[in-house]
């Protein structure tokens, strides 16, 4: 490649973008992968569970300032297929313009699995406006992006009951599966959309189809191999991940072609973080209540008790108690418009499961120590003690003001 100079004015045009332009642009790419992959491979194990978990979290690549002693949150946190094949048995399975900056809306029908939707009046400011002059932001698009992006999420949902037909699959087995998966993300340093398309993957391929317990990992192994090609820049050769899972490279590229063959090829997943970056543009991109929300969101992939319940829908359940750990308890028409069309009423179930998983004792204990870590501001810790605080006062979530 040849080297070019670079265009003063070009460089000019960058460095007299305004910083609220450049925050913006931070939050929408927030997580990069410039890092390079080990050279050693993870270490074996005998079956899927974790040993040990890794003390410096290296998934996000974004610097996020660690505000220890910030006023907002010491207010709220205490000090301190048919035929047969490689990972199935014998076939067994139970089958907007930017002159009109203030607009208003009707919620008719907002994407939702549960709940029936009452229509709702709000007005919310067309925030993508002050974006037309960065083409990265693509303005004009953006409404189109999220209404494919919502149909999308519906088609590529897993079966929430397949839990209960698999007879070899159980949710403690999923618990452990995930949590693995969470800890290859670490140790490869992958993107967090790898991790969420990969679990993705596997709960939609166990939606079709019975795995052999022994065939558990190497079902996981494809699937964020899978992942890995689809989302990283530069990703990790197979012969880590055969060094890890125990598996050959030929059975794991066997595993990855029937995986393609049952979803028929189709991986095209939305992403929740997707939708919660989409969120933050109506949080002013809040580094705090994104880094808490980020945390909330990833507990909807790994507990299996969320399964069948929108990306969309746990991205906003996610930043409503973000904030209100943060004592920002108003849900105003922007965060409405932004998450989708979400009303408080919309977001009641799903934010008790929330807060019910954070009381619970710690099941997946590798994500636990990942966002344990400085990097994200111990926010594992300080939500559960927040969550545990709310309940022993017999105080809910939904409550105005906690």
């Amino acid at each position: 490649m040849s080297n070019v100079q670079p265009n003063e004015n070009v460089y000019s045009i960058r460095h007299t973008r305004s910083k609220t332009q450049e925050l913006k642009r931070n939050v929408l790419t927030d997580v990069s992968n410039n890092s390079k992959v080990p050279h050693h491979g993870l270490h074996k194990k005998d079956q899927v569970g974790t040993q040990h978990a890794r003390k410096e979290d290296t998934e996000d690549k974004m610097d996020i300032t660690i505000v220890e002693t910030a006023s907002s949150v010491a207010n709220v946190f205490p000090e301190n297929i048919q035929k047969e094949n490689i990972l199935s048995g014998p076939a067994d399975r139970n089958r907007n313009t930017k002159s009109s900056l203030k607009r208003s809306a009707t919620i008719t029908d907002v994407p939702q699995v549960t709940n029936k939707k009452a229509k709702v009046d709000y007005s919310w400011d067309d925030l993508d406006a002050d974006d037309s002059d960065d083409p990265l932001m693509v303005s004009e698009y953006v409404g189109e992006i999220f209404e494919y992006l919502h149909r999308l999420e519906k088609e590529t949902l897993p079966d929430p009951n397949y839990l209960q037909w698999q007879k070899s699959f159980k949710p403690k087995m999923r618990s452990i599966l995930v949590d693995w998966l969470v800890e290859v993300q670490l140790k490869f340093r992958l993107l967090p959309e790898t991790l969420y398309l990969s679990i993705n993957i596997m709960d939609r391929f166990l939606s079709k189809e019975p795995v052999q317990i022994n065939k558990l990992q190497l079902l996981a192994t494809g699937c964020i191999f899978i992942s890995a090609k689809y989302e990283e820049v530069y990703s990790p050769s197979i012969k880590y991940y055969a060094q890890d899972s125990g598996f050959s490279e030929e059975e794991i590229l066997d595993a990855e072609k029937f995986i393609l063959e049952i979803l028929d090829f189709n991986i095209n997943y939305p992403g929740a973080m997707n939708f919660l970056r989409r969120i933050s543009k109506a949080d002013d991109y809040d580094v705090q209540s994104r880094t808490i929300g980020k945390y909330l969101l990833e507990i909807t992939i790994i507990d299996h008790k969320f399964l069948g319940v929108l990306p969309s829908l746990c991205a906003a359940a996610s930043m409503y108690v973000a904030r209100k750990m943060l004592g920002r308890y108003e849900w105003n028409g922007n965060l409405i418009h932004y998450s989708g069309g979400y009303t408080e009423a919309h977001l009641k179930e799903t934010c008790e499961m929330l807060i019910d998983y954070l009381v619970s004792p710690i099941i997946h204990e590798e994500f636990f120590k990942k966002y344990a870590s400085k990097k994200f501001m111990k926010v594992s810790i300080l939500a559960r003690q927040w969550a545990k605080k709310v309940t022993t006062e017999g105080r809910s979530i939904m409550d105005p003001i906690l």
